[in-house]
C-alpha cells in the first residue's frame, strides 16, 4: 500500500469536463493562444463548492458554454447504496468522476477530478465569463473523430477517448468528418 500525506497548504483541487455534443459529434476543448496547446477546460474548486459544480462552473468560465453533467455507463469502484463490490457499470449511468489526474508543480500537488458533460455546439457562446486577465484562449468544438489526435496532453487524450467510447456505447458511433479549425471567439 502506498500512502502520502498532503496538508491543506500543499495541494489544490481542480475539476474539469470532457464536454460532448453528441448530436453534432463534437467535443469542447480550449486552445491556448500563447503556447498553441489544445486541452480540456478545468479550474480550481472554490471553498465549500461541490466537485460537480466546480467542473460545470469552470467549463463555463473558460469556454462561455453552459454544460451539464452527462450520465455514462462506466465501470467504477464507487459503492452503490452500501454494496462494497461495485465493479460494473451502474444501471442508467452515473455522473461520478470518469478520471482523476495528479500533478506536482513547485511542491504543490494538483488533484484534478474529470467529469463527462454535455453541451450544445450550436448555442451562442456567452462572451463575458470570468476568465482571468492572463488567460488567453479560445473555445473550440472539435469533431469526435479528430479531437484525441488534436489534444496536446496524453492524459487529456486518454480521458477523452474513454468518454467518447462510453458515450457511443462502446461502438464506433458517428463518423462525421468536419474540420477542427473553426475557432469560436
Amino acid at each position: 500500500m502506498n500512502r502520502s500525506l498532503h496538508l491543506s497548504e500543499s495541494f489544490v483541487i481542480s475539476c474539469g469536463t470532457i464536454t460532448l455534443d453528441i448530436d453534432q459529434s463534437k467535443v469542447l476543448v480550449i486552445y491556448l493562444r500563447k503556447t498553441g496547446e489544445y486541452c480540456l477546460p478545468k479550474g480550481r474548486k472554490d471553498v465549500g463548492e461541490q466537485l460537480e459544480a466546480t467542473a460545470v462552473r469552470e467549463t463555463y468560465e473558460e469556454t462561455g458554454y453552459i454544460v451539464e453533467l452527462l450520465p455514462l455507463q462506466l465501470t467504477t469502484l464507487a459503492t452503490l447504496h452500501g454494496n462494497d463490490d461495485v465493479r460494473s457499470a451502474i444501471p442508467g449511468g452515473t455522473t461520478e468522476p470518469v478520471a482523476v489526474t495528479q500533478r506536482t508543480t513547485q511542491g504543490v500537488l494538483k488533484i484534478i477530478f474529470w467529469y463527462a458533460a454535455r453541451g450544445d455546439s450550436c448555442a451562442i457562446r456567452q462572451m463575458y465569463t470570468t476568465k482571468q486577465e492572463d488567460e488567453d484562449f479560445d473555445a473550440v468544438w472539435c469533431p469526435m473523430d479528430e479531437v484525441v489526435q488534436l489534444l496536446t496532453f496524453h492524459d487529456d487524450k486518454t480521458i477523452t477517448a474513454r468518454v467518447i467510447e462510453a458515450a457511443r456505447g462502446g461502438g464506433s458511433g458517428s463518423k462525421a468528418r468536419l474540420r477542427c479549425d473553426q475557432r469560436q471567439e
